[in-house]
């Protein structure tokens, strides 16, 4: 690898990392947005704020293991999902976080992504970065997955009754797609 290349890999990693703060803090704002009474009944869909922000948050969970087992020499379990899979995995996550204190599943969001961004710390800047690597997949899908709900959030906000649709339709769907 030239030295050109360090350079452009390691460029390429700010802006990945860069990139997947900034979804995170878009989400923490538009949540942050939203009326209290929203918190715990039907926000969007059958889904309140407290459920939309628990499943970002086990989605964050589950990249974050994705790509531990990738550290280990593992083959990601999520890169086995199915539709079948994927429906009773975020219904079963959901429900799991249901009786929670909003706050809590607040603190769970923060944390899962403070330890996302210490494992991909961990990630060489080739894998991170080199094109439908898994790595770069799942970096991916957490960038597109959070812009989506959070999109979803501010056109509920703003009143509109439907949403443009920003990226692929699941984490999993995304992270195979390489």
């Amino acid at each position: 690898m030239t030295d050109d290349n360090v350079v452009s890999a390691a460029e390429e990693r700010r802006r990945l990392v860069g990139r997947v703060d900034v979804e995170f803090h878009q989400v923490v704002r538009n949540v942050e947005a939203c009326r209290i009474r929203d918190i715990e009944r039907p926000f969007i869909g059958d889904w309140s704020l407290k459920d939309i922000v628990g499943h970002l948050a086990s989605w964050e969970a589950e990249v974050v293991s994705s790509l531990r087992e990738l550290r280990e020499g593992r083959r990601p379990k999520i890169l086995d999902f199915d539709q079948k899979t994927l429906d009773e995995w975020n219904n079963d996550h959901v429900e799991r976080k249901r009786d929670l204190n909003f706050f809590s599943v607040m603190e769970q969001f923060r944390g899962g992504h403070n330890r996302l961004v210490e494992e991909l710390d961990l990630c060489s800047d080739e894998d991170l970065v080199t094109e439908h690597s898994v790595h770069n997949n799942l970096v991916l899908s957490v960038i597109d997955h959070e812009r989506e709900h959070w999109h979803e959030i501010a056109a509920h906000l703003a009143g509109m009754e439907r949403v443009r649709h920003t990226g692929p339709q699941s984490v999993p769907e995304e992270a195979a797609a390489g």
